[in-house]
């Protein structure tokens, strides 16, 4: 057959390495979750995928590589969702703060392996620990857009002038606590609870009008 006569091949399709990727990537982290880094052989991932070790090994050359991509890979998840929630100008500051305490937990509801992952990079991986979203590093994109939403909250004279790292520090503190606490002891739990539990002690405090009006020099 003549080059002109040979028929073409199959045309590759340009979203299986993609997809073959993320389906590498949902599996490892269900295994590491499970097992540990340590414990989680890829051989077993590939099984689960119903695919030879050779094609894991295309897309990440080691397994310490797999499970950080799965880190990745999950903390872009959870970005991808605040974001969608924190960067619209249009929304009422206090409600959107409401909504991003209510999405995060009920992210780690429905995706607890990535919670455990999570704990398990802290562990094993301290220097390439990356933090979550409400915790971001100076200087990054976070740190600007979370400055820009909390200047937009403090504007509007709803809430007390404090510096934007504070704020969101103490928050995603709490809400690590509280992932971490519910992780930890198997119980199930109401996200939308728990998020109401939080709301309601960082935005309405625990003194009563009068103990803060005491407490602001309004008695002696």
């Amino acid at each position: 057959m003549t080059e002109a006569t040979r028929k073409p091949g199959r045309p590759k399709d340009p979203d299986l390495e993609a997809r073959r990727r993320s389906e590498i990537l949902a599996t490892a982290a269900r295994e590491f979750a499970a097992r540990g880094f340590a414990g989680t052989q890829v051989q077993a991932i590939a099984d689960r995928l119903g695919v030879g070790n050779g094609t894991i090994f295309r897309y990440f050359l080691t397994k310490k590589d797999l499970f950080l991509a799965a880190v990745e890979q999950g903390l872009a998840e959870l970005t991808a969702e605040m974001d969608a929630i924190v960067d619209d100008p249009a929304d009422d500051p206090v409600e959107q703060t409401r909504r991003a305490v209510r999405a995060y937990l009920r992210f780690f509801h429905r995706r607890p392996e990535l919670a455990e992952l999570f704990i398990q990079e802290r562990a094993a991986f301290p220097h390439h620990h990356r933090p979550l979203y409400f915790a971001r590093q100076e200087g990054d994109e976070h740190s600007c857009k979370h400055a820009a939403f909390w200047n937009r909250l403090v504007a509007s004279g709803r809430v007390r002038p404090m510096p934007a790292d504070r704020f969101f520090a103490v928050v995603g503190d709490l809400l690590y606590g509280t992932i971490l606490t519910n992780l930890l002891s198997g119980r199930p739990a109401d996200p939308d609870a728990r998020a109401e539990d939080v709301l309601d002690v960082v935005m309405n405090g625990m003194l009563a009008d009068a103990e803060r009006t005491r407490r602001a020099g309004g008695e002696s």
